[in-house]
């Protein structure tokens, strides 16, 4: 019986534990339009309180979510491999969704023993630190670009001003200054929020 759990650090453990569970609940009684995107058809039932909570996916197994004031830990009991993806799916894509501003991280780890078949997936690096590494990658380059921008904008700008003054080097050496004076600033703007976004996390 393949068995997973992620303890995932938030200080709204009890608000995603309702949460889920009521969104659980609603696709039991059939009031959930289809957006859960199953590949099989489940049963679902939900109970829960404000610290635990269990949610049946009939056959394919059931998750038991329990809170404190750090953490939601959620464990995937399985019938086999592929209710065990189902459901791991399911609680990975909502948490997502629910904490779409203070992302959370769900990493999954496996409980049983060590002759079980690996999962398809890698379950280890959470989906969304894979598509944040792509994002901060894609965010340098577009500050980069701005950076390149800003600078040929006022080399040119420059150009055209001083090429008919006497004060020629004077006015090079002041649009440099200038240039060099918003690359630092705005590189100092990328570093405070990295060290902001830090501190948010757990």
């Amino acid at each position: 019986m393949p068995v997973l759990q992620a303890q995932i650090q938030t200080d709204r453990a009890t608000r995603y534990l309702v949460q889920f569970c009521k969104h659980a609940a609603a696709m039991g009684s059939g009031g959930h339009v289809a957006r859960m995107h199953m590949r099989r058809e489940a049963q679902v039932a939900a109970e829960w309180s404000d610290a635990t909570g269990r949610v049946t996916f009939g056959p394919w197994g059931q998750a038991t979510l329990t809170a404190d004031g750090c953490s939601l830990t959620v464990r995937i009991d399985a019938a086999d491999e592929g209710g065990l993806t189902q459901i791991r799916d399911i609680i990975s894509r909502d948490l997502e969704r629910f904490s779409r501003r203070d992302p959370l991280a769900v990493a999954w780890q496996r409980l049983e023993s060590s002759d079980a078949a690996p999962l398809q997936d890698a379950v280890g690096v959470p989906s969304r630190q894979r598509r944040g590494f792509a994002r901060s990658h894609l965010q340098s380059a577009v500050l980069a670009l701005a950076v390149v921008l800003v600078v040929a904008l006022h080399v040119g700008l420059a150009g055209s001003v001083v090429a008919t003054s006497r004060w020629t080097g004077l006015a090079a050496n002041v649009v440099v200054a200038l240039v060099a004076v918003k690359i630092a600033l705005i590189a100092v703007a990328r570093f405070k929020i990295r060290q902001h976004r830090a501190a948010k996390r757990p």
